[in-house]
């Protein structure tokens, strides 16, 4: 066995190490070579691990490549990108969500009611009537509405008392007459008694004459002054009409035509002593003579025995005792209103009269 070793020198020996002579002389210090020899020598790399593999596992797989971009040109700028011609993912079984048919509410702004139209300006201009809703008093009850004579309802407030008021069917030329809804509690007692309330179609009218004359037959309940409006209250009836819409209409009507004026008038006649009686009865006991008795003044119960006079706008005071003075100008005027006059229950053609 040999080795070429290089000296200094740079002679080149070869030993012949198996030698006898070799050994000794060169134990020690071809140990030493060897070690260092040994030393330079590169490391080793140490030996990884062995890792055992995963029973049953499936080799690991790497995951899919992004998909590449559309070779399409960058968008330009201010330009909406298109979106790509594939569906969004739907849920399954999952119904697209609707959006109700109807805009989204303002800010600030009232919901509106269910199945409720909305709401109407009422069609009102100068000189027209004004709606219905604008009439009467408030449906909240804590306000009132302007009193107006064209409304069919109203509200009256006199002495610490309000009642809502509506319109009779029969309306004078230059006053309007009110049913008193509910009643008017009688000044001297507080008893409700019925009652109808009257005022001009003017404020400027006043019905003092009126309510002196309604206030000695102790007819007036009230009067002042409401929605710089004059109102007076009196005293009325209930279940009683003209004398042609009671009972007594069954024998009038047969007879009303021009043909048998004669037996209308007859029958007419026998009414107005009930009428008269009653006139005299309030100028003996109040001396107040009623002067303007024609058919509209009269209201009668639907038996036609029980007369009852309104409006006493034009009476006069002539004193007690003193009815023979007047008594011939009372029928006189009493006959020509139901016999002769507009007002007239007998001598109408059928073509004219109202069935």
């Amino acid at each position: 066995m040999t080795e070429r070793d290089i000296g200094i020198d740079q002679d080149v020996e070869v030993r012949n190490w198996a030698s006898e002579d070799m050994v000794a002389r060169y134990n020690v210090e071809d140990r030493y070579r060897a070690a260092v020899l040994e030393a330079r020598k590169p490391p080793k790399p140490a030996a990884r691990p062995a890792i055992a593999p995963r029973p049953n596992s499936p080799p690991a797989t790497r995951p899919n490549a992004p998909a590449s971009r559309p070779n399409t040109p960058p968008p330009r700028p201010n330009t909406p990108v298109s979106r790509p011609d594939t569906p969004p993912p739907s849920k399954p079984n999952t119904p697209p969500v609707q959006r109700p048919n109807t805009p989204a509410p303002r800010p600030n702004a009232p919901a509106p009611r269910p199945n409720a139209p909305p709401p109407q300006r009422p069609n009102t201009q100068p000189g027209q009537k004004p709606a219905a809703d604008q009439c009467g008093a408030k449906s909240n009850g804590k306000s009132k509405r302007a009193f107006s004579t064209t409304c069919q309802t109203n509200s009256l407030t006199l002495g610490g008392v309000t009642r809502p008021i509506t319109k009779v069917p029969d309306q004078g030329s230059s006053a309007i007459t009110y049913k008193v809804d509910g009643g008017w509690p009688d000044p001297t007692n507080q008893q409700v008694e019925t009652a109808y309330a009257k005022t001009g179609k003017t404020p400027d009218l006043t019905f003092e004459d009126e309510a002196k004359w309604l206030r000695k037959v102790d007819q007036l309940l009230a009067k002042g002054t409401y929605e710089e409006h004059n109102f007076i209250v009196f005293r009325g009836v209930t279940d009683k009409s003209r004398l042609d819409a009671t009972n007594f209409a069954e024998q009038l009507y047969p007879v009303s035509g021009q043909d048998k004026v004669a037996e209308c008038e007859a029958l007419v006649k026998e009414k107005l002593e009930l009428v008269i009686r009653k006139v005299r009865a309030y100028v003996d006991q109040f001396g107040i003579l009623h002067t303007d008795v024609h058919p509209g003044n009269v209201l009668w119960d639907m038996a036609a025995t029980d007369p009852t006079l309104i409006d006493w706008g034009r009476a006069k005071d002539v004193g007690k005792g003193r009815w023979s003075e007047h008594e011939a100008d009372v029928r006189e005027q009493a006959e020509f209103s139901h016999l002769k006059g507009g007002e007239r229950l007998c001598g109408w053609s059928y073509e004219s009269r109202d069935p």
